[in-house]
């Protein structure tokens, strides 16, 4: 806002004695440019406050007065046009306070202040800003004995002392919200992949990873790079790269699907179905088999996607082994029919998990544990899988 300053000068009449010079006369200002000059308004720059210096300021006030409980009662200090803030924290004196026009946390400028040797202090107080209508009076000032009201506050000290409370409670919601953010994912079910278990739309409560996950555990994780691959490489990515038409990307996705086999199980695929083999006595061997079922479309993907005797489709991988490495796992969708999971990409690195589905939020008829997967235990010689 500009700021002007306005001059006005007393002009008397004086009686002229003796001639003046003709070059002062020449050069001299008339008397009506001089009034003008002397009249004219002149723009004082604006400051600019500073909010940081305020606080800062109001900070190191403050700090000579003490915060909390251990702030400076200014009761016996404070003079007339100062500003000062009344609080009482008992609930009942606080509500009689209220009915004589004493609000706890509201800014007064005391307008006088009287000692009576055998009352004690006074002073009359009104509000240092308008309030809202149902606090306001018509009686302002009013007058209020000191010792009524447990503590007095400089206004430095409790602006000071509420923007730092201020600022510790904000810090703490952004503390929880981060731990929150790095531990615990509210995730939405993208598809059918996972039905019967999860339906899609249904909400899922998903807890960061710290122990690894177990066979059965329903897993939510970033794409692998090697899902890229293998749709670069399936049926419709080789026709996609033919015609120069960018196929849909997995980049920013993320998946639910169930872990079949942890690091050092035998895992294979035997007609869509994935499986974990157990143990061998001789020719009679036991699978734990997950029946996903047959994928939709069987013939986009390479054939030993639906059946082989390793957990890797071994594209890129020239010593072949059927055991999960350390820090592998193999996922499956629980219906395969709409899933593109291990049996397509081979095993899930760790570094791509996020966390393990604990239970269904939402909606409220699905509220609850996570339903086991379709697994069963079967037992066959060692050469009918394999």
């Amino acid at each position: 806002m500009k700021h002007y300053y306005m001059l006005f000068s007393a002009v008397s009449c004086c009686q002229v004695v003796g001639a003046v010079p003709a070059a002062f006369v020449a050069t001299a200002p008339s008397f009506e440019a001089t009034r003008r000059s002397i009249l004219q308004p002149r723009a004082v720059p604006e400051t600019k406050v500073n909010i940081f210096d305020t606080l800062r300021s109001n900070l190191k006030a403050a700090a000579d007065e003490g915060f909390g409980t251990r702030a400076r009662n200014v009761a016996d200090t404070m003079a007339i046009d100062d500003i000062v803030v009344p609080l009482c924290s008992n609930l009942e004196k606080r509500q009689s306070l209220a009915h004589i026009g004493v609000y706890p946390g509201v800014e007064y400028k005391i307008c006088d202040i009287e000692t009576e040797q055998q009352v004690g202090r006074s002073v009359s107080i009104r509000p240092a800003y308008p309030l809202r209508n149902h606090l306001e009076r018509s009686d302002w000032p009013i007058t209020v004995e000191v010792a009524d009201v447990p503590l007095w506050l400089a206004k430095t000290t409790y602006e000071a002392g509420t923007a730092l409370g201020t600022l510790i409670l904000a810090g703490t919601y952004l503390s929880v919200a981060a731990l929150l953010a790095t531990f615990i994912r509210i995730v939405v079910v993208p598809s059918e992949s996972m039905e019967p278990a999860l339906q899609r739309g249904d909400v899922v409560l998903v807890t960061r990873t710290i122990l690894p996950p177990r066979s059965g555990d329903v897993v939510f994780f970033n794409p692998p790079a090697e899902l890229d691959e293998a749709i670069a490489n399936s049926k419709v990515g080789r026709a996609a790269a033919a015609e120069n038409v960018q196929v849909v990307s997995t980049k920013g996705k993320q998946f639910l699907k169930r872990v079949v086999g942890v690091p050092g199980d035998r895992v294979g695929v035997f007609h869509s179905n994935p499986y974990v083999l157990l143990e061998c006595g001789g020719d009679d061997c036991t699978y734990r088999v997950d029946r996903t079922g047959e994928y939709s479309r069987p013939d986009v993907f390479a054939d030993e996607s639906w059946n082989r005797i390793s957990p890797t489709i071994n594209t890129n991988i020239h010593e072949e082994t059927d055991r999960l490495g350390r820090l592998e796992y193999f996922v499956a969708g629980d219906n395969g029919f709409r899933s593109v999971d291990s049996r397509v990409w081979g095993p899930l690195k760790q570094k791509y998990l996020f966390g393990t589905a604990q239970l269904v939020i939402f909606p409220a008829n699905h509220f609850g544990a996570i339903q086991p997967g379709p697994f069963v235990i079967e037992k066959g010689s060692s050469t009918q899988i394999h």
